[in-house]
C-alpha cells in the first residue's frame, strides 16, 4: 500500500496531524510518503494507491496560497479512481470553518478520484478525540485498500 499525504501547514498544527497519521499508517504496515503540499506534483497523484490531502483554511475560507498551484492542477488531473481523504484544521471562530477542506473535497471528487472517508475537520490544535478521528480516517483509507 502506497499512500501520500500532502500538507500545508502554517503554524506546524497539520504538520503536526500529518506525522500522526503517518505513524499511524506506517504501524499498519502502509508504505507512507510524507510530503508539504507545495513540493507535490497534482499530476503524479494517480501513481499511488491512495492520496491524503491536509490543508487549513485561510483567512475567509480561501485556500491557502502555498497551496493554490496544487489545488489549481488539480482540475486537470484525472485521478482515475485514486482512493482519497481530506482532513484539516481551522478555527470554529471563523464563519468559513474549514472551508478549504470542503473545496480540496470537491477537487479531488471532480478529478475522477474515489472518496474513501468523510473529511476531518478539527477545531485548532487536534485533542485526543481529535486524533482519534485521524486514525478513523486513517482506517477507512486502509480498509479502502485491503478491499482490491
Amino acid at each position: 500500500m502506497n499512500i501520500l499525504i500532502a500538507y500545508i501547514s502554517m503554524t506546524g498544527r497539520n504538520k503536526k496531524i500529518a506525522e500522526h497519521l503517518a505513524d499511524y499508517l506506517e504501524e499498519h504496515n502502509a508504505d507512507v510518503t510524507l510530503e508539504q503540499m507545495i513540493d507535490t506534483d497534482a499530476f503524479d497523484l494517480d501513481s499511488y494507491d491512495a492520496v491524503i490531502i491536509e490543508t487549513y483554511t485561510y483567512n475567509d475560507g480561501e485556500v491557502p496560497d502555498e497551496a493554490k498551484d496544487f489545488y489549481d492542477d488539480l482540475e486537470d488531473v484525472d485521478l482515475k479512481r485514486t482512493k482519497f481523504a481530506v482532513l484539516g484544521s481551522s478555527s470554529k471562530e471563523h464563519l468559513h470553518f474549514g472551508r478549504a477542506v470542503d473545496y480540496f473535497t470537491m477537487r479531488l471528487n471532480s478529478s475522477n478520484g474515489e472518496q474513501v472517508s468523510d473529511s476531518v475537520k478539527i477545531d485548532q490544535d487536534p485533542n485526543e478525540d481529535d486524533f482519534k478521528r485521524v486514525d478513523q480516517l486513517g482506517n477507512y483509507v486502509l480498509k479502502s485498500l485491503n478491499k482490491d
